[in-house]
């Protein structure tokens, strides 16, 4: 999993709430096999025209998108900071849901309302999969969606996961528009920060653990079936 230290990127509204995994990827798209090839096919039936949404065979091969999908427009075509609604990744549990996100380029996602900002899944998901889950206060987030809103293109912000720090400014401008705190739990900022999943963790106290084996009691040893 990549280390997340900091990153600047392009911001992109989608102002939406309650979205759930569903609309975020479609269950039929839950029978491939991959775990890759998931990022033509987030909001597929909401980015796409109706009939033109990709195959779940083939991602890459899809129709004409639809021009009144917030996410669709020219200038949010290199963002890579996600600004959603409240209870974003509501809904079913698929871990597909974070794997579309990601893989459409976003490195994270800012939703308003601490503790109602994620459904508990898909925030959970998107730790073990190196997707950073930011809740901010609504004035907070009003300010960086404002900042999208009347700059489309032009809005971006710096993500300081030492710091826990948000700084927003406006491309071209040369005084930043905000610099705002925010709060994850440290577990969770540390396996970021290392670019730790939870095997790699694990995998830290391999030591610990072969010590361990090695000095069990025959007990606990496991035997042969016979």
């Amino acid at each position: 999993m990549e280390p997340f230290r900091t990153h600047r990127g392009q911001l992109a509204l989608l102002d939406w709430s309650d979205v759930n995994t569903d609309l975020i990827i479609p269950a039929r798209y839950l029978k491939r096999i991959e775990r890759t090839g998931f990022g033509p096919l987030l909001f597929a039936d909401k980015r796409y025209a109706p009939g033109a949404a990709p195959e779940p065979d083939a991602p890459e091969k899809a129709g004409p998108l639809a021009a009144d999908f917030p996410l669709n427009s020219p200038t949010f075509r290199d963002a890579t900071l996600l600004v959603v609604g409240r209870n974003f990744g509501c809904g079913s549990s698929r871990e597909h849901a974070v794997w579309a996100v990601q893989q459409a380029g976003f490195r994270a996602v800012i939703a308003p309302g601490p503790g109602e900002g994620f459904a508990d899944i898909f925030e959970s998901n998107a730790y073990n999969n190196g997707l950073l889950p930011i809740e901010l206060p609504d004035a907070d987030w009003q300010t960086i969606a404002q900042a999208t809103r009347e700059n489309p293109g032009r809005a971006f912000a710096t993500i300081d996961l030492e710091t826990l720090t948000i700084t927003v400014e406006t491309q071209g401008e040369s005084t930043p528009r905000a610099k705002i705190a925010f709060a994850i739990p440290e577990a969770q900022r540390t396996r970021l920060l290392k670019g730790l999943d939870a095997i790699a963790e694990t995998l830290a106290h391999e030591t610990e653990i072969a010590r361990h084996e090695q000095t069990r009691p025959a007990w606990m040893t496991p035997t042969a079936p016979h």
